[in-house]
């Protein structure tokens, strides 16, 4: 069963179960009001009744007034067990029934044959409470009965109208809140599948809608924007990779020259053996990415233990005692591997670490002292494939976009630092205090 459809079941039980409620106690009230008119016209017709008779110890009489055809129809006078006068033309069921309740003289309803109810009400003398009669009336309740069918019928009726018209008002509310919803999951679909720039661009959002709409437009802007991204970095990966590639098959070929000299093809498969060195460490680098990005695992590195352990470089240390970061020593490792090779690359004669800790932060700052990075260039530097203009060889390549991504990954990233001379930061989340180990071995 659809959503759309759900629901307007369940508003139309609501609804259904609500004018049930109503219908049931509307009727149940009339049906009291009816039951409080018949036996209020019953106690005014005995009342009259019995203001026209004389009663006293010796016995009831009829005392004879205006009306009285009108008082005798409907009632029936007992004196002392004694039926001295009934209407005329009463059904002989109906007779029946109200001679047995006179007789008895005692007070009390009863409903008689057909649509009617009867009262009887004992005759008291006054002395000593000496009932000396009693008086019997009827009363017609099919008016009563007809008057609580059509207030039946009629709630029925209007239940039914009210019913067919939530319905009807429901499922079109319904079906303006919710086809907007489909036609965004239809469009998002298609989309997603072919054309990642389309946008619902509703505006703000001003009510479940638009908000549902604002936050589909900002995943399709991520999902986009990944991408896009990824599609540049593989084909900046691979055309990185061609040409070492290219440059072994051409020193693979030259080694199997036969005329070639064997010192020639010793250093041949010597600079070939670096080349792939070089083109494994850029994969494992770019599988250590995609490890991180799928796997997020926390854990933590001790950032001057990996600067210690670096050649050829001096290391300062500003923040003492110096936190942990998170992430993985793998990660960061290889985050700060194309860093230093950077720094090594273009330095005049001395590549420094520094390291210390701000804000929650632990950095690692790489400088060198060569020319710096090229002030054209800025944050470009980091776009896959881009080399610096004016350095020696052109720049990192691949090599400072897979530092940054690889540092992001483990929730830090990498950025240009202040000169002079070259100089680039990494930074990674601090350990809170109370992860730090006791003590260190």
């Amino acid at each position: 069963m659809r959503f759309r459809t759900r629901l307007l079941v369940v508003s139309l039980a609501t609804l259904a179960l609500g004018l049930g409620l109503l219908l049931v106690l509307g009727n149940i009230l009339v049906a009291g009001t009816v039951d409080g008119d018949t036996s209020r016209l019953l106690q005014t017709r005995a009342d009259a009744q019995i203001a026209a008779l004389s009663v006293t110890p010796a016995g009831v009489s009829v005392r004879h007034a205006v009306n009285d055809e009108t008082l005798d129809a409907n009632a029936w006078i007992f004196d002392r067990g004694r039926l001295i006068e009934r209407p005329s033309g009463v059904p002989a069921a109906l007779d029946r029934v109200a001679v047995s309740l006179g007789m008895r003289a005692a007070r009390g309803d009863t409903d008689g044959p057909g649509d009617v109810r009867l009262r009887s009400v004992p005759l008291d003398s006054g002395a000593a409470n000496r009932v000396v009669g009693a008086i019997v009336v009827e009363v017609s309740t099919a008016p009563f009965h007809d008057l609580q069918r059509k207030v039946l019928v009629g709630s029925l009726a209007v239940g039914l109208l009210i019913l067919l018209g939530g319905a009807i008002a429901v499922g079109r509310a319904l079906h303006g809140a919710l086809d907007p919803v489909r036609r965004m999951t239809t469009d998002a679909e298609d989309w997603g599948e072919h054309d990642l720039d389309r946008r619902f661009s509703l505006g703000p959002a001003r009510d479940e809608i638009t908000g549902l709409a604002a936050t589909l437009d900002h995943l399709l802007e991520r999902i986009a924007a990944s991408r896009r991204h990824e599609r540049r970095f593989a084909a900046d990966v691979a055309h990185e990779l061609r040409t070492p590639l290219a440059a072994m098959r051409g020193r693979v070929e030259l080694a199997l020259d036969p005329r070639a000299p064997t010192e020639d093809a010793h250093a041949t498969l010597r600079a070939l053996e670096a080349q792939v060195a070089r083109m494994s460490a850029t994969v494992e680098t770019l599988l250590a990415v995609a490890r991180r990005e799928i796997d997020p695992q926390d854990g933590r590195v001790d950032l001057r233990a990996i600067a210690h352990n670096l050649d050829g470089v001096e290391v300062e240390v500003l923040t003492d005692p110096m936190p942990d970061a998170e992430g993985d020593p793998e990660i960061v490792r290889r985050a700060l591997a194309p860093l230093l090779d950077n720094a090594r690359r273009h330095a005049r004669s001395s590549v420094t670490l520094t390291l210390d800790s701000t804000a929650g932060l632990a950095r690692i700052i790489v400088r060198d002292d060569g020319p710096g990075v090229d002030p054209d260039l800025g944050e470009a530097a980091f776009e896959p494939g881009r080399r610096g203009v004016g350095q020696p060889d052109g720049g990192a390549g691949l090599g400072l976009p897979l530092a940054r991504r690889l540092a992001r990954a483990c929730g830090g990233d990498v950025s240009i630092g202040a000169g002079p001379g070259g100089c680039f930061v990494l930074e990674l989340p601090a350990v809170e205090d109370d992860r730090r180990p006791a003590a260190r071995g």
